[in-house]
């Protein structure tokens, strides 16, 4: 995965191009500032996108390690505790 790197004035300047390329591409920007990025932005996971990935990974898992886990369970509610979505009616 290759990432665009763009100035901050060109991103302010051609912000919507910047956000349809992030979108449509499936790629990722850095904007940068003086030469340091700033932020990354990424495209949000198409619906089951995220979904597929975290049951291959599962599959995968189970194929390596047969073995029951009962710390799996508990890693799992920890970790959904941490998950926050992305508000439309929050963003600026």
């Amino acid at each position: 995965m290759s990432e665009a790197v763009v100035r901050i004035e060109d991103a302010a300047a051609r912000l919507g191009e910047l956000v349809e390329y992030v979108h449509s591409e499936r790629q990722p920007a850095v904007i940068v500032k003086e030469g340091r990025a700033l932020v990354r932005i990424v495209p949000i996971p198409a619906p089951g996108e995220v979904a597929g990935d975290l049951i291959d990974l599962v599959h995968r898992w189970r194929i390596e390690h047969p073995e029951p886990d009962e710390g799996l369970a508990q890693s799992v509610a920890e970790s959904r505790q941490g998950i926050r979505t992305p508000s439309t009616e929050s963003a600026h």
